[in-house]
């Protein structure tokens, strides 16, 4: 072997050590960025409600508002296939119709009254759903991501004999590894049932869409609707010969009247003003998990039935919880300020995961210095440009520009960050 080849080798050795490094945290980045608007997302609704400013106060639609907000929404878009009507809650004392394209707040007696414009929350979700990606493949990236973080919380409980046991050691005295794996173990072991159930159910989320999309596009000509029949329900045969409005107001009131230990959430008119239009009234359960029981009715406020999410089959029935078991949307505010917590705590493991691993590296002669300042870019920055594309919205700003700032100023301040450690080295004798 000549000299050029010996001394080659080792260069190509910490070249692949770099980029398998690199390949890491690249990994934990994301993870990092998908359980903060994680956190975030928790405080949605609160967050969606401060953005849009005063809104009209509204404990409660007759069934004479619920007709003319019907009507107003398909004055504003005729062709919508879809209309839906968000009902007021204790926690949100407010309303809005929905179209396809169009959201406007309402009064109590049904008009419209503002349009929805809450772009930061739109951009919050659509991050953390999808990561700014398009939708089927955001959301398998996410989805492996979720399975990827339950598959870390079960090893790492596997690979810990005495975690229970040590649930409270935090040796502060110890070197400063030590340190970090105390921290990284004991808000692991903390708070682990949030930690499995919100990556198991993050998980679910993502691979059951594009599950049924694969199955749709196999055996049902595309259609998902006919995939997820069994558990949310069938829509009956298209007629889109012209009919009168549907008797929004009859079909509430027999929810009312009938199943009065409910709290009606949504009204969903498919195919409205057809001879085929079909309504669904979507009311909560108290005390149950479940999103909420669907109450069937025709166009004439006629009752078809239920769906069977309260009381169908145990995988329906689960299958229906998993929204609100993952954004911690059950118990009110003390829960949602319980899964902030954790899910801070969460972003705690990782970053203490990654020091851990640096100072290994370090303590092996292997250091990374550049890798290690990208890390710590995308652990400051991506809060930081996440406030300030909110204060951007507070001036006008919506996606994509939204989208470019975070993305762009993430992936800047990485450059710089590496930049200055390279220029450190050269400059170093």
């Amino acid at each position: 072997m000549t000299d050029l080849a010996i001394q080659s080798k080792p260069s190509r050795v910490k070249q692949a050590l770099s980029a398998h490094s690199a390949m890491g945290v690249a990994i934990s980045a994301v993870l990092y960025i998908i359980c903060l608007s994680g956190t975030l997302s928790v405080f949605k609704d609160e967050i969606s409600l401060f953005e849009q400013g005063r809104v009209p106060v509204v404990t409660a639609l007759s069934g004479d508002a619920l007709m003319t907000a019907a009507d107003a929404g398909m004055q504003a878009e005729p062709d919508s296939a879809h209309l839906f009507i968000h009902m007021p809650t204790a926690a949100k004392p407010y309303a809005l119709v929905q179209t396809d394209n169009t959201e406007n707040f309402i009064t109590p007696e049904g008009e419209i009254s503002a349009a929805r414009h809450q772009p930061w929350s739109d951009f919050l979700i659509d991050l953390h759903y999808y990561l700014h990606l398009p939708k089927s493949f955001g959301m398998l990236i996410v989805a492996m991501f979720g399975v990827f973080l339950f598959a870390m919380s079960v090893s790492g409980v596997l690979a810990h004999p005495k975690i229970f046991k040590d649930a409270f050691a935090f040796r502060r005295t110890k070197s400063e590894q030590i340190k970090q794996v105390d921290l990284h173990n004991r808000l692991s072991v903390w708070t682990m049932p949030f930690h499995l159930s919100n990556s198991l159910t993050g998980a679910m989320i993502g691979l059951a869409t594009l599950s049924a999309l694969a199955v749709a596009t196999m055996d049902y000509d595309g259609d998902t609707g006919a995939v997820f029949g069994p558990v949310f329900g069938t829509e009956p045969p298209v007629n889109e010969a012209p009919a009168s409005m549907a008797r929004i107001d009859l079909a509430m009131s027999q929810v009312t009247e009938n199943f009065g230990h409910t709290r009606p959430v949504y009204a969903i008119l498919h195919d409205p003003n057809t001879q085929g239009q079909y309504l669904q009234i979507m009311a909560e359960h108290p005390r149950r998990l479940i999103y909420a029981e669907k109450y069937n009715f025709n166009g004439a406020g006629e009752f078809l039935g239920t769906v069977g999410s309260s009381d169908g089959e145990i995988g329906q029935q689960v299958a229906d919880s998993v929204y609100k078991i993952h954004f911690g949307a059950f118990g009110g505010l003390p829960v949602k300020i319980a899964f902030g917590v954790f899910g801070v705590c969460l972003l705690f493991i990782i970053t203490a995961g990654m020091k851990i691993y640096f100072i290994k590296q370090a303590a092996k002669g292997k250091a990374v210095p550049a890798i290690q300042r990208a890390w710590q870019a995308i652990v400051w920055g991506a809060p930081v440009l996440l406030a300030i594309t909110f204060l951007m919205t507070r001036v006008g700003f919506a996606m994509p520009m939204l989208q470019w700032v975070f993305w762009g100023g993430l992936a800047l301040y990485v450059c710089v960050q590496i930049l200055r450690v390279k220029r450190v080295n050269i400059s170093t004798p």
